[in-house]
């Protein structure tokens, strides 16, 4: 394990006290067609843009000058060499430690596959993971620039917190009699809530908006145009509604939920439409002002897997006409080939940032299910005056993460993804006890 930690400074009277915030965005869309993430189904490479993918970044520097750097990157998944090379960059370039680099992803299923390994993986001609690797260095690159702007830009601010709700996500794991499928399940979980951060300058001209919602962007199917789904939607109708202003967005925990309204690029407005709004309404709502304080803790939690299904199960998986299957079944036999071999625990990032001596936010990686963020919200003490903000879709994000429930349940969140996700197994059940005393341990470190 590692820890990381920023310690909270106290109130100092006087006159106000600004944070010092910058903002920044860059275009990230590929040049030139790649193979796109998000749909098992798709059969060629990407063949036109119906949305510029954004990497969009605020950077915000408390009395004390500590610092943290929320990049959001309109893209399906964070693998963990992609997060290692910004990594790099935040540290070697901008003095930025891993504790004080919030990475997260709108989890697109219009962007491009982010790894070459993930282009194998899928069974797509090897051409375009060489692609894949030519994009990824523009990326970085991007990503350097991104935070090399906020940072230079960085000026006095005011920061707000306020939050409405949107009825855009549904449940989509359905009980039948024949288990559990991926539909609509009105009866579900959900979390409808829309957390904002405003970052104002002292003259109240709105500089950036930090917004949040759990849901999979996943308004459209596996159309071949590059698209930053209802995210992009809202975030353009934001920014031209705040001419200046930058639309940063924090996916929540949306494993398990999927958007109302599915179909074209209609859609995707109406459902932009439909987050843009609360976003406003929370913008035009009562607020909480943050003082200038900042504390942020990191830790690397591991995650045991299931054991590994027996040599004869998996050698008959391999010969599976599902090109799935065999390779997921080839990958172990070639990792794991000895009985009684078992995977090394997924090293999974918690991340707690506290914002002033008010708003908790907790970063948790993966695809999180919705569980998570009421259970944590209420575990943590959220209220009007001291706000908790759960998102998910952080730091390092290649796997769903089920609780005991959904693991029990069985189904497509909890067991069947893993041969897409390139997982050895599924997780064992304590996976969430392990991560909710983290976040609890973490918590209480960032308000000392």
């Amino acid at each position: 394990l590692f820890l990381l930690l920023v310690l909270l400074f106290p109130k100092v009277s006087g006159a106000e006290e600004f944070w010092r915030a910058g903002a920044a965005s860059v275009r990230i869309t590929p040049d030139a067609p790649v193979w796109m993430a998000g749909y098992a189904s798709r059969t060629g490479p990407s063949s036109g843009v119906l949305h510029e993918l954004q990497a969009t970044a605020v950077v915000l520097t408390d009395r004390a000058d500590r610092r943290l750097a929320i990049v959001s990157l309109d893209l399906i998944e964070i693998p963990a060499a992609l997060r290692e090379r910004l990594l790099a960059v935040a540290q070697q370039k901008h003095g930025l430690s891993p504790s004080e680099l919030l990475l997260n992803v709108s989890h697109t299923h219009g962007g491009p596959m982010v790894s070459a390994k993930t282009v194998a993986d899928w069974g797509a001609d090897p051409v375009w993971g060489d692609r894949t690797e030519d994009w990824l260095g523009t990326l970085v690159s991007r990503v350097d620039q991104l935070l090399g702007q906020a940072l230079a830009g960085q000026g006095p601010a005011r920061i707000r917190f306020s939050r409405a709700t949107s009825p855009l996500a549904m449940n989509r794991r359905l009980p039948t009699p024949d288990g559990i499928r991926l539909a609509p399940n009105p009866a579900g979980p959900v979390d409808h809530d829309v957390p904002v951060l405003q970052i104002a300058a002292p003259d109240n001209r709105l500089m950036a908006v930090v917004f949040g919602y759990a849901c999979h962007s996943t308004t459209l199917g596996g159309i071949p145009l590059l698209n930053g789904d209802y995210v992009a939607a809202a975030r353009q109708q934001l920014e031209r509604q705040h001419p200046g202003m930058v639309g940063v967005f924090l996916g929540g925990c949306g494993g398990d939920q999927d958007p109302v309204l599915r179909g074209g690029p209609e859609e995707v407005e109406q459902n932009g439409a439909l987050l843009a709004g609360a976003v406003e309404q929370a913008l035009a709502g009562s607020t909480l002002q943050l003082t200038p304080q900042l504390a942020v803790a990191l830790e690397s939690v591991p995650l045991p897997f299931a054991p590994l299904p027996a040599a004869a199960e998996l050698q008959a998986r391999a010969a599976s006409p599902n090109g799935f299957v065999a390779r997921h079944a080839q990958m172990i036999l070639q990792n794991w080939p000895d009985p009684g071999d078992q995977p090394p625990d997924y090293q999974y990032p918690v991340q707690v940032i506290r914002l002033g001596d008010q708003l908790t936010l907790v970063a948790l990686a993966g695809e999180p299910m919705v569980d998570y963020s009421l259970q944590l919200k209420t575990q943590l003490g959220n209220s009007e005056q001291r706000p908790v903000w759960v998102a998910g879709y952080s730091n390092l994000v290649n796997a769903y993460i089920p609780n005991r429930r959904t693991l029990q349940e069985g189904g497509y969140e909890g067991t069947e993804a893993i041969i897409y996700q390139s997982l050895p197994a599924p997780f064992r059940p304590e996976l969430e006890d392990r991560i909710k005393a983290t976040v609890q341990r973490l918590s209480a470190i960032t308000r000392q």
